[in-house]
């Protein structure tokens, strides 16, 4: 692994577990075993890793749970969403699932003192809206789901649910939450069919 992927690594660790306004440059240097002048080849400031931490966990989330799931083109649209939910219940089970989101963390952490990160995080979770709205639409299509459902607001309202849950079991310590409050999701997308 090159001296930068393993910045990046330790920064997002970091960064999950204290926050990015409680991660210094010299806990990310001493996390790396690297030195500032090397740390600073790769990196201009703290804030540009910032931005590649934040990057580099968007695709992990792809790889792990949006493709898999939402973007599965082998799944029909219900499958699609529950399919999404169980890769969040297995990640929420983890000793990753047990630092919270780390979007919602961040969003929570800078949305008001750093505009920026504050756009690329708004912009993930559109990205996550929309995907579901997706599913919704072509669910609507295919006869699936009930004409008169409003598929944006729907899609926005699940993921609201989802951040909600998983804030929930951080702060509890207690992935049953997470598990109950995905069957009521469950329950409505049995409610929203045609």
């Amino acid at each position: 692994m090159s001296n930068r992927q393993k910045i990046i690594e330790e920064a997002a660790e970091l960064i999950h577990t204290r926050g990015l306004n409680h991660t210094s440059i010299q806990d990310i240097l001493q996390a790396a075993s690297v030195t500032k002048s090397n740390f600073y080849y790769h990196f201009a400031s703290k804030e540009q890793l910032a931005f590649e931490v934040l990057g580099e966990r968007m695709r992990q989330f792809y790889a792990i749970a949006v493709g898999p799931s939402l973007d599965n083109p082998d799944l029909n649209p219900v499958q699609r969403i529950e399919a999404f939910l169980d890769r969040l219940l297995s990640i929420s089970r983890s000793e990753f699932g047990e630092l919270g989101c780390p979007f919602g963390n961040l969003a929570q952490e800078i949305s008001s003192i750093h505009e920026p990160l504050r756009e690329s995080v708004s912009a993930f979770f559109s990205a996550c809206v929309e995907a579901m709205e997706q599913c919704f639409e072509e669910g609507k299509q295919a006869g699936i789901f009930r004409q008169e459902l409003p598929s944006g607001q729907i899609a926005e309202f699940f993921l609201a649910q989802i951040q909600g849950s998983i804030l929930l079991r951080k702060t509890h310590k207690e992935p049953r939450v997470l598990k109950d409050n995905f069957e009521v999701l469950r329950g409505l997308l049995k409610q929203w069919s045609a």
